[in-house]
């Protein structure tokens, strides 16, 4: 058992240090067999600015799993602090630079850097694969302009109905308010104008009024893009409620700060719940929202998972954008086939972060969709209530491992008491089994083992042997009895007892008797064997054999005594008869007996001659058969002639008030390997019977077939006075007749059964009192020659 779990221990290791060589071999092998390729990176923010996020390493990790180890050439765009034109000029002034650096893929990220990379129309465009990552809004009439060029942009438009219906999935039942950043740029009437049209007219307002800006001419500016929109009924005063979602417009960079806090408390307080919905990656908006505490959702990856209280959203995330744009990159290097589609569109997903996802009380992870990627998430609150179910399962198992613990200790400790009584019997049987010439034994798979008294009893050393080795020290006529019983065995769970003659001693050749008794078991791990003991009982064979041997002979002398009796008392019967009535006729006054009277005398005397013949005649017979003097003329008959032939001749003998019938179908052959004479005897001793001991009724002479087990039966049934079981028992022994007072020397029925056997047959009889006897012999079938 030790060695098993050794096994299993060693083998477990190797598995696990084959597995963490191969991971180890197979990064080893990645990073020394990837392509080394130089790759500009163009950002439009500033390095300092948010919104990169872990952006390059998912990046760097992408192009490592495609095989390629890049190379960044990292510029900073700085849209924040720069003019288009001046964004245009930088680029400009940077891919002159990176003319002579030799760049195998231009990749920019962001709306900004895509807008001025493309707007620079460099002739590096036109040699070097350029992909634009995470652009919300491109230019198509600029990239137009690159049709011939490999110029790809990977769109990533915000989806504002997908975003709302989240939020609105995550506060079932409850009046939301989604708060809108207007923004005055380009990318924001491109935004605003995407929002328009999804959202219904009637359940929007603004969040704005003239006193609240800054500037004079920026709310004339909101003004202008609501009348364009035709949503002039947003910009009334006073507030609504809806039943339905709200979104609220607000422009917060041209919004003085107290004004804006008085507008949003004012909201909050009219319309419920309120979050904010960003559409792209505003510096000017993130404060203000981080300080007003509302839930923001955004529909762009920038700001998420970065610190800046983003929720989550419908977005293509960091991740997403990586892969993508590493996959495409990979395949323009190569350069595979891509298509002529200049603008694909970046898968996206619903995500959550659970840092601040968790923060509002208003949330439950239970309104969380399914499909939700949720970042962030503790193991804990993950599996909240799976380690509940854990926990308990573990108290549940403690206490049942507890009671079975318990319960080991108690069987244990009545193990124990039985190993001891166990003990004790063991030595009490050690005792009986040396002083009894007596040797344990069992058989497991093709073995036999014996104890140690085996050695002791026949003097060999050796106490194994394979089971079919072990039949060579048996006597050849009782190795099918062991294949027997071994064949039985497997079938039952009885106890057996079989004796074998076994010459287990190599010095002598003469064989003794041993008794095995054994039955079949299992072992601790559940394997069939047979389990038993030997013991030598040649001294008890012995003494059986004179035994029998003794009663034999008293037998022998009963029987020549008892034969003797019944010859003394069966001669003694006719003689009488025969010497009184010839006295009779030859003395005085036989002169004086009428004739009729003289006739019936010597009929008397004659019959008793005849049964005195018979009687010899028997007894020469039976002594014949006894000695094996009798031959016997066998060939194959067919029975169904030698039924009818005897019927036939039976017809005149049967008693005229008897009906003496035939069963037997003439169209079917009975063939049968006999004597046919001593066959005649034996039907014919049959026949009389019946005739003798019927006094109304029937006698019936039948043959017929049992194709089952391919046997010939030929009958004779009777409606005599039949006889009870005691009767049947004694019918065939020598002497025996059921009536005294009949005639007959008791020996016919004893003769049919001695001749039948040696004809390799065999007599059925069926008896019951008051209702008649069936006398059958049976013989094998034969098939025709």
């Amino acid at each position: 058992m030790k060695t098993d779990k050794l096994k299993y221990a060693f083998a477990f290791i190797f598995l696990l240090c084959a597995f963490l060589c191969g991971v180890n071999f197979k990064q080893w092998y990645a990073t020394n067999r990837s392509l080394e390729r130089h790759i500009s990176l163009i950002y439009s923010f500033g390095p300092g600015d948010k919104g990169y996020g872990s952006f390059e390493q998912l990046l760097q990790q992408e192009f490592r799993k495609q095989g390629i180890e890049p190379v960044f050439d990292k510029f900073y765009l700085d849209c924040n602090n720069l003019s288009t034109k001046e964004e245009v000029e930088s680029i400009k002034v940077y891919l002159e630079i990176l003319k002579n650096k030799q760049p195998d893929l231009i990749l920019s990220v962001g709306d900004q850097s895509t807008f001025a990379l493309l707007s620079t129309r460099h002739q590096l465009l036109s040699s070097v694969p350029v992909v634009a990552c995470n652009v919300h809004f491109p230019d198509e009439q600029l990239i137009g302009e690159y049709e011939h060029s490999n110029v790809y942009v990977l769109r990533d438009t915000p989806d504002f109905k997908r975003n709302m219906d989240f939020i609105a999935a995550l506060q079932p039942n409850v009046k939301m308010e989604v708060i809108y950043n207007v923004d005055f740029t380009t990318l924001g009437h491109k935004s605003f104008d995407l929002l328009t049209g999804i959202v219904d007219r009637k359940n929007v307002q603004v969040l704005a009024y003239e006193s609240a800006f800054s500037v004079q001419n920026e709310y004339k500016k909101l003004q202008e893009m609501i009348e364009y929109y035709n949503l002039m009924p947003a910009m009334a005063r006073h507030r609504f409620k809806q039943d339905k979602l709200t979104v609220s417009l607000c422009p917060f960079r041209y919004i003085k700060g107290t004004s804006l806090l008085v507008m949003m408390e004012r909201s909050r307080t009219d319309q419920g719940k309120q979050v904010f919905l960003l559409d792209k990656f505003d510096l000017m908006a993130l404060p203000i929202v981080k300080a007003m505490n509302i839930p923001s959702f955004s529909c762009i990856r920038e700001g998420f998972g970065e610190g800046v209280k983003v929720v989550g959203g419908y977005m293509a995330t960091g991740e997403i954008s990586a892969r993508s744009a590493a996959e495409f990159s990979v395949r323009l290097m190569n350069k595979e086939d891509v298509g002529t589609s200049r603008i694909r569109d970046l898968e996206k997903e619903y995500v959550l972060d659970w840092t601040y996802f968790s923060a509002y009380d208003s949330y439950h992870v239970k309104n969380v969709p399914k499909g939700v990627h949720i970042i962030n998430y503790p193991l804990y609150d993950h599996y909240r209530e799976e380690l509940y179910l854990l926990f308990g399962l573990f108290i549940l198992t403690f206490v049942v491992v507890l009671i079975s613990l318990l319960r080991m200790r108690k069987r244990s400790r009545a193990e124990r008491e039985n190993m001891e009584m166990l003990e004790e019997a063991h030595k009490r049987l050690t005792l009986s089994t040396d002083g009894g010439r007596i040797s344990l034994w069992n058989i497991q798979g093709d073995y036999i083992e014996f104890d140690e008294n085996y050695t002791r009893m026949v003097g060999l050393e050796q106490r194994k042997f394979v089971r079919t080795d072990f039949l060579k020290y048996t006597h050849p006529d009782d190795v099918p009895l062991l294949d027997a019983l071994y064949e039985t065995l497997h079938l039952s769970s009885d106890m057996y007892v079989q004796r074998v003659r076994f010459c287990l001693d190599e010095k002598e050749e003469d064989y003794r008797w041993y008794e095995l008794r054994c039955r079949s078991l299992k072992d601790a791990k559940g394997k069939f064997m047979l389990a038993g003991v030997m013991q030598d009982i040649q001294e008890q064979v012995d003494r059986e054999n004179q035994l029998i041997l003794a009663k034999q002979i008293a037998e022998k002398a009963e029987l020549k005594q008892s034969f003797l009796n019944n010859m003394s008392h069966e001669i003694r019967t006719p003689l009488n008869a025969i010497v009184g009535f010839t006295n009779l006729l030859l003395g005085e006054g036989a002169d004086e007996i009428e004739p009729e009277e003289k006739e019936a005398m010597l009929e008397i005397i004659n019959r008793n001659n005849e049964l005195l013949l018979k009687l010899i005649d028997d007894v020469v017979e039976i002594s014949r058969l006894d000695s094996g003097h009798m031959d016997f003329d066998v060939r194959v008959w067919d029975m169904t002639k030698i039924v009818k032939d005897i019927y036939t001749a039976y017809q005149s003998l049967v008693h005229p008030s008897l009906q003496f019938r035939l069963e037997l179908d003439e169209t079917v052959s009975l063939l049968v390997s006999t004597d046919r004479l001593r066959f005649i005897q034996v039907i014919s001793n049959f026949l009389s019977n019946a005739s003798k001991f019927t006094r109304s009724g029937w006698v019936t002479l039948g043959g017929e077939m049992d194709r089952v087990k391919n046997e010939a039966c030929v009958y004779v049934e009777d409606t005599g006075k039949g006889m009870d079981g005691k009767e049947l028992m004694m019918i065939f022994d020598r002497f025996y007749k059921t009536d005294e007072f009949e005639q007959g020397s008791g020996l016919g029925l004893s003769i049919c059964k001695v001749i039948i056997e040696r004809l390799h047959g065999r007599i059925e009889v069926k008896s019951e009192a008051g209702k008649g006897s069936r006398f059958a012999v049976v013989f094998p079938l034969v098939e025709a020659v």
